[in-house]
């Protein structure tokens, strides 16, 4: 059952700031929401904590909809009298979370188009134009051996091409899957990502604003840091990254310092082990979590800006060099042809 979350979040804070009951929050949200999906999820929920069940404990039932971060911050609400604020957080980093994969969208649909047309244009060449000229050329290649050494080479550098852009699609899809369901294959694939300079502080940046705006959370909530670590870790889909922050967590069970345990792992920025160790300093981890949290924000907003500004240029050249390409391996050498004939 799919569950629109942040309008949930967002109706949950309101009901809640407007110092209602957990349980009369839930009822007037479930009149409140129109989507047939999220009016059952919110009755079933309703249903279970009227039962005397936990409102996190609810939650958790459905962990492919809510992550542990938010499980977390609900039961940490509950327990503190905070569950209006708790929503509010919640609130706000759904929203940053929306707008910041809506401008990725929006950067990344002109070369999606780009490479679909290129698609679309090697199969339609492939499936109906191709078959037609050879039935044209048929005739003339018999009487002339010129005219069927070139048809040849046309259809060499045709099925050269198609049998690219299928292996590149297909080796796209297989990665996509393969790191689903291998955890091994997904630390490579994503180790891989990150010995890319360019790649790798695109990456970088949108993990560590998720991390730290977690962990600023949490650690705002007074909860214990390990186990703080613990549940920002998964927020994280960077499964190397995940794993250097799981490794942290074990140095600093073993009796580690959180500043020297961060540094060990290489592949986190300067900029947050040096917060961490001010923080470790003078004992103010939510502090220095929102101000790692409000630098990666405006990191986050200014690539975002750059890949915007940078992204149509780019793939109206790459565009232009596929045209080019389609030119020069199939139009050019079909005009030749037919001025031979």
């Amino acid at each position: 059952m799919k569950i629109d979350i942040l309008l949930f979040t967002q109706t949950m804070h309101s009901l809640l700031s407007s110092y209602l009951s957990l349980q009369d929050a839930l009822s007037v949200c479930c009149e409140i929401l129109t989507d047939v999906s999220n009016k059952k999820f919110v009755k079933g929920v309703l249903k279970k904590v009227n039962e005397g069940k936990k409102f996190s404990e609810v939650l958790s039932e459905n962990k492919k909809e809510f992550s542990s971060l938010y499980i977390s911050l609900v039961s940490i609400g509950e327990e503190s009298g905070t569950l209006a604020g708790v929503f509010g957080h919640l609130c706000s980093y759904l929203k940053n979370k929306k707008n910041m994969n809506k401008k990725i969208m929006q950067a990344l649909l002109y070369p999606i188009l780009v490479l679909i047309t290129a698609v679309i244009v090697v199969v339609i060449l492939t499936v109906f134009v191709m078959p037609r000229l050879e039935g044209i050329f048929e005739a003339f290649a018999n009487s002339s051996e010129d005219i069927g050494i070139q048809m040849a080479k046309i259809k060499v550098n045709f099925l050269i091409t198609s049998i690219v852009v299928l292996l590149c699609i297909l080796l796209t899809i297989c990665s996509i899957f393969l790191r689903k369901i291998n955890p091994y294959i997904a630390i490579g694939l994503d180790s891989l990502l990150l010995k890319i300079p360019v790649i790798k502080k695109f990456v970088m940046t949108f993990q560590m604003y998720d991390f730290s705006f977690a962990m600023k959370l949490l650690t705002g909530s007074h909860f214990p840091l390990v186990q703080g670590l613990l549940q920002a870790k998964e927020v994280l889909s960077n499964q190397c990254i995940k794993q250097s922050a799981e490794n942290v967590c074990k140095k600093i069970i073993d009796g580690y310092g959180v500043g020297e345990s961060f540094e060990e792992e290489k592949i986190f920025p300067k900029y947050l082990t040096v917060w961490i160790k001010i923080a470790e300093k003078n004992g103010n981890t939510a502090e220095a979590f929102t101000q790692i949290c409000d630098y990666y924000q405006n990191e986050n907003e200014n690539i975002l800006v750059n890949v915007t500004q940078a992204a149509e240029p780019i793939f109206t050249l790459i565009t232009g060099v596929i045209i080019i390409g389609i030119i020069s391996q199939f139009v050019i050498p079909v005009f030749n042809l037919l001025g031979a004939l």
